[in-house]
């Protein structure tokens, strides 16, 4: 392949990579899923090795892909803590929107394998539920984070915990990486670190997410080959424990209100506009 060959297909996959990042920076959006309607997720799963040799052979194809979500998450990351800031009720309610339009697609893949409903799986599904009640009682519906704070012990810790999760998250078709953040109450503290450069934050949730990607394959190969319904059933239960999380208290029958009423109704359309062009496909 000549050099305007290969200039073509890396800046196809820079443009698939940002379409990725930009998923995965909002919440109910899977980068997942649009890694699969932009067929690179096989590719990912090859190419994602603790395998050094591996890896560096598959550079040209990993380089490429990760500039792009890292431009896509940026980018997002800017005009979303704009809309917390000015925006933050009708912000929130188009999350719920996207958490709940996001059910039925999960639904689906937890069926993939053409498996009936069991009602054992019920069982995963409440505990995430009640993960999620009790975390927000001990919690008391705050921030897990204290923005712009100096950073403790705890913080670290908590920080490589979320980048793992989030990491891993990411991975599995139909399920948002970043939804999971705001599950944990995590996500306002990340999305403003990305937009404002907070290396120091950065840098740690980093080390988190290059654990969990490295790691994810294989965890995720298991869990969905031996439990994939009762993996995705706890992942739902995840989120519909969330939206009590999520949900803005301070909602009022005023113009930011009924926008965001409005709003509520297009995030929950969102996720199967996703879905449509692969629909459509087929």
């Amino acid at each position: 392949m000549n050099f305007f060959g290969k200039a073509k297909d890396s800046i196809i996959l820079v443009l698939k990579g940002m379409a990725m990042g930009i998923g995965n920076a909002i919440p109910g959006v899977s980068g997942g899923t649009i890694a699969v309607v932009t067929k690179i997720f096989d590719r990912l799963m090859e190419t994602i090795t603790p395998n050094i040799k591996k890896l560096i052979k598959n550079m040209p194809f990993l380089i490429p892909v990760g500039i792009g979500m890292v431009i896509g998450i940026f980018c997002t990351s800017l005009v979303l803590e704009k809309l917390f800031e000015t925006y933050y009720v009708p912000t929130q309610l188009f999350f719920a929107g996207l958490v709940v339009g996001s059910l039925p697609a999960i639904d689906r893949e937890s069926k993939r394998d053409n498996s009936k409903f069991r009602p054992i799986n019920l069982i995963p599904y409440f505990t995430g539920v009640i993960f999620m009640i009790a975390l927000l009682v001990v919690n008391e519906g705050k921030s897990m984070f204290i923005e712009g704070a100096a950073l403790t012990t705890r913080d670290v810790i908590l920080y490589i915990i979320m980048g793992f999760i989030g990491a891993v998250a990411m991975i599995i078709p139909g399920v948002s990486g970043s939804m999971i953040m705001k599950v944990f109450g995590a996500y306002d503290s990340i999305i403003s670190a990305v937009a404002n450069l907070d290396f120091a934050v950065l840098a740690v949730f980093a080390v988190g997410a290059v654990i969990g990607i490295f790691t994810a394959v294989k965890i995720i190969d298991i869990l969905l080959k031996k439990f994939r319904q009762g993996t995705y059933n706890f992942i739902m239960g995840l989120i519909a424990g969330s939206l009590l999380h999520i949900y803005p208290s301070e909602w009022r029958f005023d113009i930011q209100g009924i926008v965001g009423i409005v709003l509520l109704l297009v995030g929950l359309a969102v996720p199967y506009l996703t879905e449509l062009p692969s629909k459509m496909k087929k």
